[in-house]
C-alpha cells in the first residue's frame, strides 16, 4: 500500500487521489480479516492434512525401493536426485494433485541428511482415517462456513479510523457535492433555501407542486 497514512493534509498533493484510494483499500482489507479467519484456518488444516498424506506416500515409496543389504547409499542418492520422477509416479498411482506435493528442492535437501534406515512403510488405516476426515468432517464444515459467510452480517474491525466517515476530512473533494455540509451542525440546504424558494414560487405551484412544463423552464 502506498501512502503516508497520517491524519494531516499532504505536503505534496500530486498523488493525493492515489494515496486516498490506497488507504481505503488498506482499511477494507483489514476489516475483512475476521470475516475470513475461520475459513482460512480450515483451508490451512485441509492443506496440511493432504501434505501429510503425500509425505506418507513418498516415505513408503522410498522405503520399498531401498535395497535390503548392499548399495543403500548409492540408491539413496539416486532417488533423491530423481525425486521429481518419484512425484510423477506417485501422482499417477494415487491420483494426487500436483499442488499437494512438497517443494522438490526443499524435500531433496531434507532427505540428504535423513537416515533412510528409519523409513517406515505406510499404514493404510491411517491414510483411510485422513480420507474420512477430509470427506466426512471437513467438506460439510467448509460448505457450512462458506454459506454462513454469505448469509450473515460480516464481522468487521471497528473503532478508531474504521468508525464514522469512510473518507477523512483531508480527502480530496471531501465536503463537496453530495457530501457538502457533512461536518456542519446547520442543515446545508438552509443557507440557500430562501433564494430557491423565491424561484419555486414564481413557477405557480399548486399544493406545493409545480407542473412538468414549469419545471422545464
Amino acid at each position: 500500500y502506498i501512502g503516508s497514512f497520517w491524519s494531516c493534509p499532504l505536503h505534496i498533493t500530486h498523488n493525493r487521489k492515489l494515496f486516498e484510494m490506497e488507504a481505503q483499500d488498506l482499511f477494507a482489507d483489514i476489516q475483512s480479516l475476521p470475516r475470513n479467519a475461520a475459513l482460512r484456518k480450515l483451508n490451512d488444516l485441509i492443506k496440511r492434512a493432504r501434505l501429510a498424506k503425500v509425505h506418507a506416500y513418498i516415505i513408503d515409496y522410498l522405503k520399498k525401493e531401498m535395497p535390503a543389504v548392499f548399495g543403500k547409499e548409492a540408491k539413496k542418492k539416486e532417488m533423491i536426485k530423481n525425486l521429481s520422477e518419484v512425484y510423477i509416479a506417485l501422482q499417477r498411482e494415487h491420483n494426487i494433485s500436483v499442488g499437494d506435493f512438497p517443494n522438490v528442492s526443499k524435500m531433496q535437501g531434507a532427505l540428504q541428511t535423513y537416515d533412510f534406515s528409519r523409513l517406515r512403510a505406510v499404514r493404510p488405516k491411517l491414510l483411510e482415517g485422513v480420507d474420512q476426515m477430509l470427506a466426512r468432517d471437513m467438506a460439510p464444515l467448509l460448505s457450512q462456513l462458506r454459506e454462513e459467510a454469505g448469509q450473515g452480517p460480516e464481522p468487521v474491525v471497528s473503532g478508531g479510523a474504521f468508525n464514522g466517515h469512510q473518507d477523512g476530512p483531508f480527502t480530496e473533494g471531501y465536503g463537496e457535492g453530495a457530501g457538502a455540509g457533512a461536518d456542519e451542525s446547520e442543515w446545508v440546504v438552509a443557507r440557500d433555501k430562501p433564494k430557491y424558494d423565491e424561484i419555486f414560487y414564481t413557477l405557480s405551484p399548486v399544493n406545493g407542486k409545480i407542473s412538468g412544463n414549469n419545471a422545464k423552464r
